[in-house]
């Protein structure tokens, strides 16, 4: 899911803003399907088991491209917003998971400590952090804000930008902290530390509290968000029911937040935008359905009787409203917004 689905969408979404935002040039053909097919080629070997073989390939995945980012950012010609601060520390945080999670192939019997950490490295802060980094850029416009991130272009580091790059900088560090704690052991302190930090950072940096009209993607967005907390703070209140309870955050919250971002890029992108200001119904759906597969999956740990069904049912869900989606919005990909 994180490695095949959530990677697809957050290498996407880079791929295409971070040259724009750069004003250096776009991401090239030669550069784009070597990715692709490592990417298709890591999804097929851990759909066939092939753990080691998808994790190594995942690697290759991140290093290529981070070296087509690096390269950008020695020809850049503008400062990129500042919360991307926390982009950065999701790639550290991605890089040292997935080199742990190499290593613990070969380790007869690791700690619970490493599998843990690198459960939450990996599979957590790569999703996490950058929704947090980019999150502020983008998504004030879905409540018909300017973003406090979007700074004037500029080589140089603008003025105010710094003291934003900071708070993005402290939210890093202290979502790492949580991962030790509770890679540690203290679960519920980790969790709580993990919850404050997401609460207090959204709290200053987006307009969720904005009582301004929006459309389908600014309610989605709101809910997506207190997903994201209900999973962190229902872990850290019931511990036990830790891989149910988190479902909140990671379909509930990472997975909508996901489609809502991509919805606005892709119909951004295609010269599509109007469309977004009605009702959308096709999109409410889709986002109910998902949400519908996700409280299958979280009550079945509650019900043991019915576990493995309702394991199904939430997937078969979780897949309808993924496909409602993808039918209205991929087809869109083919279509580039007109010149100005």
């Amino acid at each position: 899911m994180v490695f095949g689905f959530f990677a697809a969408f957050i290498f996407g979404f880079l791929g295409t803003a971070m040259p724009r935002m750069l004003s250096a040039r776009p991401f090239r053909r030669f550069e784009i399907f070597p990715l692709l097919i490592v990417q298709t080629t890591m999804v097929v070997a851990f759909a066939f088991d092939r753990l080691v073989l998808g994790d190594a390939l995942f690697l290759v995945l991140l290093a290529g491209f981070i070296t087509c980012i690096v390269a950008r950012l020695k020809e850049r010609q503008d400062t990129p917003p500042p919360g991307f601060v926390l982009v950065g520390f999701a790639f550290a945080s991605v890089t040292s998971g997935a080199l742990t999670g190499l290593i613990l192939h070969y380790v007869e019997e690791p700690s619970f400590f490493w599998i843990t950490l690198q459960k939450l490295l990996a599979y957590q802060g790569f999703v996490l952090l950058p929704i947090l980094g980019i999150g502020p850029f983008i998504l004030p416009r879905l409540f018909g804000m300017e973003s406090s991130h979007n700074f004037p272009e500029s080589l140089a580091v603008p003025p105010g930008w710094g003291r934003k790059a900071a708070l993005a900088g402290i939210t890093g560090f202290l979502i790492f902290a949580s991962f030790l704690l509770e890679a540690a052991g203290w679960m519920r302190t980790g969790n709580g530390l993990r919850f404050l930090t997401v609460l207090a950072y959204l709290s200053l940096e987006l307009p969720l509290r904005s009582t301004a009209r929006t459309n389908a993607l600014g309610l989605c967005i709101r809910l997506a968000f207190a997903g994201v907390l209900v999973g962190f703070l229902a872990v850290a209140i019931w511990p036990a029911y830790r891989v149910a309870l988190l479902h909140f955050t990671l379909v509930g919250g990472f997975a909508i937040v996901t489609v809502v971002v991509a919805t606005r890029v892709v119909f951004g992108h295609s010269g599509q935008l109007a469309k977004l200001k009605g009702r959308n119904t096709w999109f409410l759906a889709s986002v109910v359905l998902m949400l519908i597969g996700m409280t299958t999956r979280i009550s079945a740990d509650f019900l043991p009787r019915v576990l493995v069904s309702h394991y199904i049912y939430g997937a078969l869900f979780w897949s309808a409203g993924l496909l409602l989606w993808a039918g209205f919005v991929l087809p869109r990909v083919l279509f580039s917004e007109p010149e100005s």
